[in-house]
């Protein structure tokens, strides 16, 4: 079953249209990384809606975390409770099919989850309600097996990579090290350059 959802993770990376090219990314995060937060909230968001019609994406929420035992616990590099996200964000993106849709809730979430770290109320639920994604959808998916594969499957794509820093970002597939620099701090200039090679009139 992993493997299926695996496939399934490759196949949205491979996505492409016969009338429509898109730039495949990859952003492979935590969910209480404070530079992954600063990417999504000052980087992607703010860009999305030019973007969006020459973009693929793709949410890995997994970053420097490990599995143990198939998956019977996992250790994050921010503590438990960043598995907990981690794990929520797989189960609330498995029901969005929309890409504009996925890119509210990873921005919705990834702003007030660390804000919430103390309380232990503070899953996400008003962020799935803002887009419509059943509460009790996340969290069955959350405490079933099916969660569990979706976090293995986010390990395996992340281990293609292997990062040494998060969040990463890959573009078509392919780390480069100067893009992922640059993305910090210029993401809008990176993800032109190779949206322009497809569409030299975008990014005006």
């Amino acid at each position: 079953m992993v493997r299926i959802i695996l496939v399934a993770f490759l196949i949205l990376l491979n996505r492409q249209t016969n009338c429509h090219a898109k730039v495949h990314v990859q952003i492979l995060y935590e969910s209480l990384c404070t530079d992954s937060i600063n990417f999504i909230k000052g980087q992607l968001y703010p860009i999305w809606n030019e973007v969006a019609p020459y973009v693929d994406i793709q949410f890995v929420p997994f970053g420097k975390s490990a599995s143990l035992h198939g998956g019977a616990h996992f250790i994050c590099q921010h503590g438990p409770k960043e598995c907990t996200g981690n794990k929520i964000q797989s189960c609330a993106l498995s029901a969005i099919v929309d890409q504009s849709t996925q890119v509210e809730y990873v921005h919705c979430f990834m702003s007030k989850y660390k804000k919430g770290l103390d309380d232990n109320n503070e899953l996400g639920q008003g962020c799935a309600d803002s887009i419509g994604v059943p509460w009790e959808y996340i969290t069955n998916c959350y405490h079933s097996l099916h969660g569990t594969r979706l976090q293995l499957a986010a390990e395996q794509v992340t281990s293609f990579t292997s990062p040494k820093f998060v969040p990463t970002i890959i573009y078509n597939g392919r780390f480069d090290q100067k893009a992922q620099d640059e993305s910090q701090v210029n993401f809008r200039g990176v993800l032109c350059s190779f949206i322009t090679q497809l569409y030299p009139e975008a990014c005006q």
